[in-house]
């Protein structure tokens, strides 16, 4: 494979691959099911058979999707993953029939392992040759004054790292906390589709899935989004997970991303002159490479890893994140610049081409040149509209910059063990309709499970970590970011309407000498004339700068996303449960794509067109 030297977070000259990295194809299953001794003798005779039939299904149909689209993923083998509690019953059942079809187990307990070995009685043997064969060990801090506590948790750590939950269930709805009914309904809410295994061995399986029923919100069991487990609608569901949004124009945007590279220098450095210009900020050398980009997208990983993963006794195979994040965010980046220098261009050039139109009254003998001179600013206007939107600048510094974001909390949700993102697509509607959420959520399956100790004490730590090394952050960029382009926002604002007193007391002038029958203003006249037909076209431009960039309204939105994000950030660093952690991390995570959201749709429609 070919491959270039890239600056990448976690190593100081890392080799990888030229582009953004492709997707392993990683399908993760999950199960709840009742204990053994809710199970009769009848259902656990015929248990194995059916829990087999439904896993060898479920892998049929994922290998057959694989094989028929292979141009998608990397070239890594598919894996497998399978997440358990492996409480004795259903849990230990399925367990040990995905190890024999070749998935990966990962163990999820409530409690630790010796305290739960204690829950196993007959079928402690059993549980500890299971963990042994784990590829992961999660436990999490269940307290025994409240049981329930650590079951519910369990529950919501196998949602979370699982795309589809196998329950064995008799169908009933929950009946207290950490049971197989709450899970389900975590699952269903989430947007997780479920195989329902019903606990009558003779009663036949079925799928439960919003997006079977995308019109309303099925956030309980509803007939509407059931279906009977088949072939034709497993693989109808794990198309849906798997697979891009179908659309020629979704895969030609995966296919760009794949195809991208971060060039050496920056041509376009327009916006970090305005910024200068309107006195915001210095011009450094720095504006014109992406070394600097690298670099502080490296150290706040490299910090993230000392100072978060290497302190806790919990940890995730994050390198694939890491490298995903860092061509995200660092393409963001530099098609940012490239868009915002594209419209200051264009602005600045149009401007200037009128001030020189006019100034062919007061040069009469260089019309030629004057000529010449708008002819190549109107055709430099549109070849820059016209690169711009051949290359799509603004699309994929949109796409990306949404990408980044939702990446980036994925590091600490994961390391939280029970948390996850929000599922993609809408809440009725939990399929991907958008490139970036198909490849985000890969990126989410392909870390796998947490692995680790989590006990009050360190839930306490981590949740103080996620706020110091991620939230805290946020809420300093937020701030930063608002002060600077309000900044350049008011500055814009005064030079504008300074042009526009300059041309109303030039046009004053003009009035008052003519009524005095001044000569200055017959000798003047193609002056006054520039000025008073000049500078409101400079001012237009300032203005059209201003509207583009929409700069008061970044602001008062990064405000506002500082504003929810401290109160979370305060809320982490109070004596916080593990359950309380995830809450408010996922939270976080939430207001930020909120955010994002939003300003895409501001953003959306300003593209560079001259039209």
């Amino acid at each position: 494979m070919n491959k270039e030297t890239l600056l990448v977070a976690g190593d100081t000259a890392a080799e990888v691959p030229k582009g953004p990295p492709r997707l392993p194809f990683v399908l993760s299953v999950g199960i709840t099911g009742h204990r053994i001794d809710a199970l009769g003798p009848d259902v656990l005779a015929a248990l194995p058979g059916r829990l087999a039939e439904a896993l060898r299904m479920v892998t049929d149909s994922a290998l057959a999707i694989h094989a028929g689209h292979p141009h998608l993923f990397s070239a890594e083998p598919p894996r497998l993953d399978f997440v358990s509690p492996l409480a004795n019953g259903a849990d230990q059942i399925a367990a040990e029939a995905a190890l024999q079809l070749g998935f990966r187990l990962h163990a999820v307990l409530p409690f630790e392992a010796d305290d739960y070995r204690r829950d196993m009685a007959a079928d402690a043997t059993k549980f500890d040759e299971l963990l042994a064969r784990a590829q992961t060990r999660l436990e999490l801090p269940g307290d025994r004054s409240n049981e329930t506590e650590g079951y519910a948790m369990a529950g919501r750590a196998t949602v979370a790292h699982c795309d589809l939950l196998i329950a064995v269930w008799d169908g009933l709805k929950a009946r207290g906390r950490g049971g197989t009914g709450e899970v389900v309904e975590m699952a269903v809410a989430h947007g997780t589709p479920v195989i329902h295994l019903p606990a009558a061995s003779d009663a036949p399986p079925k799928l439960l899935w919003a997006a079977f029923d995308p019109v309303v919100d099925t956030s309980g069991i509803d007939p509407m989004s059931e279906r009977p487990m088949d072939p034709a609608h497993i693989n109808q569901m794990l198309s849906a997970i798997l697979l891009p949004p179908p659309g020629a124009q979704e895969k030609k945007f995966v296919e760009r991303f794949f195809a991208e590279r971060i060039p050496r220098f920056r041509v376009r450095a327009e916006y970090a002159m305005l910024l200068a210009a309107a006195g915001v900020r210095k011009l450094r050398l720095r504006d014109f490479t992406e070394a600097h980009t690298a670099r502080m997208i490296r150290e706040e990983w490299e910090q993230y890893h000392r100072d978060v993963l290497g302190a806790l006794d919990v940890t995730a195979q994050t390198r694939m994140l890491e490298e995903a994040y860092t061509w995200a965010d660092h393409l963001a980046t530099h098609l940012a610049q490239k868009y915002r220098s594209g419209h200051i261009f264009s602005f600045v050039l149009g401007g200037a081409a009128v001030c020189m139109g006019l100034s062919a009254f007061m040069f009469p003998h260089l019309k030629f040149q004057e000529a010449l001179f708008e002819t190549i600013v109107t055709v430099a206007i549109i070849l820059n509209a016209h690169i711009a939107g051949r290359n799509e600048w603004h699309r994929r510094w949109l796409d990306y910059r949404q990408l980044a974001e939702r990446l980036r909390p994925m590091r600490s949700l994961k390391l939280l063990g029970i948390a996850a993102p929000d599922p993609p697509g809408t809440e009725t509607n939990p399929v991907a309709q958008r490139w970036i959420d198909w490849y985000a959520s890969g990126i989410w399956r392909a870390i796998g499970s947490t692995s680790g100790v989590i006990d009050r004490e360190s839930a306490g730590r981590l949740a103080e970590a996620i706020g110091d090394y991620e939230v805290a952050p946020q809420v300093s960029y937020h701030k930063r970011n608002a002060g600077v382009i309000k900044e350049l926002d008011e500055r814009l604002e005064k030079f504008g309407t300074s042009l526009f007193f300059m041309t109303l007391i030039s046009s004053n002038i003009t009035l008052v000498g003519l009524a005095m029958g001044s000569n200055i203003v017959n000798t003047y006249s193609n002056w006054f004339t520039l000025v008073s037909a000049g500078f409101p076209a400079l001012a237009t431009a300032v203005f059209g700068i201003r509207f583009q960039g929409d700069f008061g309204g970044d602001a008062l939105r990064s405000l506002a996303t500082a504003d929810k994000l401290s109160q979370i950030d305060h809320e982490l660093r109070r004596d916080t449960s593990l359950m309380r952690a995830a809450d408010l991390t996922e939270q976080a995570a939430r207001f930020m794509l909120a955010d994002l959201d939003e300003w895409r749709l501001v953003n959306q429609q300003r593209d560079l067109s001259v039209g």
